[in-house]
């Protein structure tokens, strides 16, 4: 199998179709083994909500641990084996998930489950950020946005094809453990493809960098002394802290409090990502032409809209604020994937780039594990005051859907002020 031939760092036709199918075969891994099933699986070995919660954000989790990566992987001159290798092992910690109900008894599950999942979703963190940087190589700057898009649209597809058949197929079985466990067999086949993709795909330019042999203290240092870019890092950082408070009990939210069935709640999960399939060429090309970072400012004001109609919802009343929130998340997906991406690279030096891209991914997962943090501790506290109710967890989280709400809003407003002073400096 080969995409054909390309030179070393030509930026030719059969690099960019080799990442665009891999898009798709990786995407179809990932949603096999994490969101709505691997939670599911989870509450089968008996997890309670936080860990329920943390789950739906656990990519992103996990890229902390790789900020003490790059002084290690700075060395490799070849993005393609590195990232074949990385792609072997992720996929295979990922795929003992599903054996540990069968390997170890009820009582100590959960605690293999957890480091199990740390290692497989981190090493997915540090995959995602080698083949990013491989695939740069291949992409025309000025077309960035319309590439990604095309890219992130494969990938929705996919979604909307597994979201329908294996919502489908989880009621049929019933949420049991085959279920689970035929879905990971998938996985592991869409696995090998993805490896057979990737050793055919052309490598690029042998990567130098003077930071191959940095220490681990110039790690965060390196960054932060680029002030553009540190900026940005703390802007997204603080964004996803304030969306994961409420967003990351969502899951929960619906499975449990809601007690929706597998069909329905990958139904709604559907609404995010159908509309996508329309909105990111729109905002590939709005992202091309006024620039990645107006895009990326004004996806952002939607996420506070998905939050808001979230705060609203009920058993009586989820199939209308529901799918409303959802429909408002999917703009708001579109426009930030597209234009993040394109954002973070725009503002990050060619060289070091490993150093720049895992801190940046480590900030995302510091706000990640924050937010859940700051979220439970609310709701905690809510709770315990609202004990005698019946609805004490489900009032919690619509409180938290709240919050996100007005600090995305505060965000935005102080973003807006500061980039204002700043230009008018600058004038």
């Amino acid at each position: 199998m080969s995409c054909g031939p390309a030179g070393p760092g030509l930026p030719g036709r059969s690099g960019r179709t080799c990442f665009f199918i891999q898009a798709g075969i990786g995407t179809a891994f990932t949603y096999l083994t994490s969101g709505v099933f691997l939670s599911g699986l989870a509450i089968l070995m008996g997890a309670g909500d936080i860990l329920v919660s943390y789950l739906s954000v656990i990519v992103n989790i996990c890229g902390v641990l790789i900020l003490a990566f790059p002084a290690f992987l700075e060395r490799f001159t070849s993005r393609k084996k590195l990232t074949i290798a990385l792609t072997i092992l992720s996929r295979l910690a990922t795929l003992f998930i599903v054996t540990i109900p069968v390997l170890f008894p009820a009582g100590i599950r959960l605690y293999v489950f957890v480091p199990t999942v740390v290692a497989a979703f981190a090493l997915q963190a540090q995959t995602t950020v080698v083949l990013n940087q491989w695939m740069l190589g291949f992409i025309e700057e000025k077309k960035s946005g319309r590439y990604i898009s095309l890219r992130q649209t494969l990938t929705l597809t996919v979604t909307v094809v597994l979201s329908l058949a294996g919502g489908r197929f989880m009621d049929l079985m019933e949420g049991k453990y085959a279920g689970f466990a035929l879905l990971f067999a998938a996985a592991a086949l869409m696995g090998l493809l993805e490896v057979i993709l990737l050793a055919a795909t052309p490598d690029g330019e042998p990567y130098q960098s003077s930071g191959r042999s940095c220490r681990f203290l110039d790690i965060a240092r390196l960054p932060l002394k680029n002030r553009c870019f540190t900026g940005f890092v703390a802007y997204i950082f603080i964004f996803y802290l304030l969306l994961t408070i409420s967003d990351s009990y969502t899951m929960v939210f619906m499975m449990k409090y809601l007690a929706l069935p597998y069909q329905i709640v990958t139904g709604l999960y559907m609404m995010i990502s159908l509309p996508q399939i329309i909105l990111l060429s729109f905002w590939g090309r709005l992202s091309d032409r006024y620039g990645h970072e107006f895009t990326l400012k004004m996806s952002i004001w939607f996420f506070a809209g998905e939050t808001l109609f979230l705060s609203f919802a009920s058993a009586q009343n989820w199939f209308i604020f529901i799918p409303a929130a959802f429909l408002i998340s999917s703009a708001a997906n579109a426009g930030f994937v597209i234009s993040v991406f394109n954002r973070r690279y725009e503002l990050m030096p060619e060289d070091s780039r490993i150093v720049y891209d895992n801190f940046y991914t480590a900030a995302i997962g510091l706000g990640s594990i924050l937010g859940p943090l700051t979220g439970g501790a609310v709701k905690g506290m809510i709770d315990a005051r609202t004990a005698a109710a019946d609805t004490a967890g489900f009032t919690g989280i619509r409180i938290l859907y709240l919050i996100s709400t007005t600090g995305i809003l505060l965000l935005q407003f102080i973003y807006f002020y500061s980039r204002k002073e700043t230009n008018h400096v600058k004038d």
